[in-house]
């Protein structure tokens, strides 16, 4: 009798000197079962590392090759705009090198110029080259403020709050401009930005009959207003120890502070101050903005995510210091709501996620336990969670984040990383049936799919590859697909060939009895399971696969008409086909343009009644009463 025959079934298999000598990564990862742990520790260990501080953003921000030079020319048509401000920039601008096209755009009050560059320039360069043209522009009419020179990008506000109530504009944008500071204030968050209300502004009014009484005119008042309105540098003085600066502190701020100043002396000491004779306000610009939040006064924070904060993080702090110190420091009438929280957008793809991931592993864990074996069940789905834990661990590393995209990319390869360690594990199942055991079975069920495997995995990257030659704005947006889904399919192989087999080693041989009741159970569920298969793959499906042998022109033929009918459905129109198919949002926004030169007074009559109407009708809408509107819809926003 043999010394295997001796051998207590229960008790591993060594490996045998066969096993030993063969070579190659994937016998010696089977055979260390030190070196297969590590792996799979450190990819567990880094990409739960990298979880922690990957970038978390609902859309990657990414440069749109495009340089943005705005100007504001208050109280100018837009025919003035584009002969004073907007032909000037283009005419500037044309020196600037890789400028694939530039778009202009005049309305009132302002004029824009787009400067999209080409592929591959060097924005900040391109920036500063932009800066330089535009500061040599010297004819720009006196009333048009300073240019504003940006690179365009793709970010966007995290949390837009709104503070409303029936309250003054003051108050408002007070509350608003102590919230932007609490929320800045916060280690997560590092900018806040207040909108959709007026700006302070202190006008004064000289009245004609004055300015001839003292001989002044606007432009001498102007000239002393700014030069005693100013802080200015005025050098430095050396002491024996140190060296000290002197700055002039005299910039003004409010009223009072204008009113103080002096435009008339003599030689007596008579003085004539700006207050005496001068109308000075300090309030809002005159500006034709309305914004309204449930029919009352609103001003707009919003919060936004920079550098490498994390969304979710952001979100949280906010809503926190919401409710805590700045909900019991509110003034009387005015209240906050949070308008929109795109954090909710990622959360909810990440549910997804894992909602996807936990299904795919419990059909998994059935499948695999149902046809092969418990055990192998839940060393295959082990593994691909540790693939996906892993990948986490590559985009970072490759300098991605997590965000809607790379999110779909996992939600992709969830369906794909399954194949290759189901592969592997009915590789090894099969090798233990016919007779091999333990490290025997191992490698050389691993070793028989190496190669499929491989081939397998390479030609979904290859199908995957050319969205990174994609490129503009879109291959920039886009490109966290491919690399999601390469990075998981490239740690898919290294798990499945380096990993999974040195566990898949330790399984008892086939017919080792079991003591633990429910792994006995499951052997008595797949015994079933087994003999009705037996039955199907003996029967019907033994006899089809033999008439497709005989009949095969009748299989061709048949597979021909089905391919035919179901390409017919698309020009039919009965399968709808769309590039970009329209999904509805969950913000319906209507806008109502009234001719130019329209007062507000006219136009604020216009979207109360036009509100009303758009209110009804989605009341309608949700209560299953629909009806066509006989005249457009309107709401009145800012």
């Amino acid at each position: 009798m043999t010394d295997s025959a001796n051998r207590d079934p229960s008790l591993p298999e060594q490996p045998s000197t066969e096993i030993l000598q063969q070579s190659g990564v994937v016998a010696f990862m089977a055979r260390n079962g030190v070196a297969a742990n590590l792996l799979m520790i450190f990819l567990i260990v880094a990409g739960i590392m990298s979880y922690r501080t990957i970038v978390q953003e609902v859309f990657a921000e990414n440069s749109l090759d495009t340089i943005q030079v705005s100007v504001a020319y208050p109280g100018a048509t837009p025919d003035e705009v584009e002969e004073s401000i907007v032909q000037k920039i283009e005419e500037a601008v044309e020196a600037v090198e890789n400028v694939k096209q530039i778009k202009s755009t005049a309305a009132e009050n302002t004029g824009s110029v787009s400067i999209e560059l080409e592929l591959g320039t060097d924005i900040d360069r391109a920036l500063d080259d932009v800066k330089a043209e535009i500061d040599q522009i010297q004819s720009f009419p006196a009333e048009a403020e300073e240019p504003s020179v940006r690179e365009l990008t793709t970010r966007q506000s995290v949390v837009r709050i709104a503070i409303f109530g029936d309250v003054s504009e003051s108050a408002l944008k007070e509350t608003a401009y102590r919230l932007e500071d609490s929320l800045a204030a916060l280690p997560e968050i590092s900018f806040v930005d207040t909108s959709s209300i007026r700006d302070y502004e202190v006008s004064i009014e000289v009245p004609q009959d004055t300015l001839q009484a003292f001989g002044l005119s606007l432009n001498d008042i102007s000239r002393t207003v700014a030069a005693s309105s100013l802080d200015s540098p005025a050098g430095s003085i050396d002491t024996d120890s140190e060296e000290v600066r002197v700055r002039t502190i005299g910039q003004n701020y409010n009223q009072q502070n204008f009113e103080d100043i002096v435009l008339v002396s003599n030689e007596n000491g008579a003085l004539i101050r700006l207050g005496q004779i001068a109308n000075i306000r300090d309030e809002f610009e005159d500006a034709d903005l309305v914004s309204l939040y449930n029919g009352k006064p609103v001003a707009f924070v919003e919060v936004f995510r920079s550098s490498d904060e994390r969304v979710l993080d952001v979100s949280r702090a906010t809503r926190e210091y919401l409710e805590g110190p700045f909900a019991h420091s509110l003034p009387e009438g005015i209240s906050y709501a949070i308008w929109s929280d795109d954090s909710e957008l990622l959360n909810d793809r990440l549910t997804l996620l894992l909602k996807n991931a936990a299904i795919g592993l419990f059909l998994v864990l059935i499948a695999l336990t149902l046809f092969l074996d418990i055990r192998l069940a839940a060393w295959t789905a082990l593994g691909i969670g540790v693939t996906f834990v892993g990948a986490i661990f590559l985009l970072d590393l490759a300098g991605s984040s997590i965000n809607m995209f790379s999110l779909f990319g996992f939600i992709l390869a969830l369906g794909l990383v399954v194949d290759d360690a189901i592969v592997v594990g009915e590789s090894v199942y099969a090798r233990r049936e016919a007779g091999r055991t333990g490290m025997g079975a191992a490698v050389s069920g691993a070793r028989r799919v190496t190669m499929p495997v491989i081939f397998a995995v390479l030609t979904t990257v290859a199908a995957f590859s050319p969205l990174f030659a994609i490129g503009g704005v879109m291959g920039k947006i886009l490109a966290d697909i491919p690399l999601v889904v390469v990075a998981v399919l490239f740690l898919s192989l290294v798990e499945s060939l380096l990993i999974l087999p040195n566990h898949l080693s330790h399984l008892p041989a086939p017919g080792t009895p079991t003591r633990n009741p429910v792994t006995r159970f499951f052997e008595r569920v797949q015994t079933k399971v087994d003999v009705e298969y037996q039955k199907f793959v003996n029967g019907p499906l033994d006899r089809a696969v033999r008439y497709a042998v005989r009949m095969p022109f009748v299989i061709l033929a048949g597979s021909l008409a089905l391919l035919i009918l179901i390409g017919s459905l698309i020009p039919a129109g009965i399968i709808k086909n769309s590039f970009f198919p329209a999904i509805e949002a969950d913000v319906v926004t209507a806008s109502l343009e009234m001719p130019t030169g329209t007062t507000i007074a006219e136009t604020e009559k216009w979207p109360a009644s036009s509100s009303r109407r758009a209110a009804r009708h989605l009341r309608n809408l949700k209560s299953g009463k629909t009806r066509t509107l006989s005249r457009p819809c309107a709401a009145y926003s800012p």
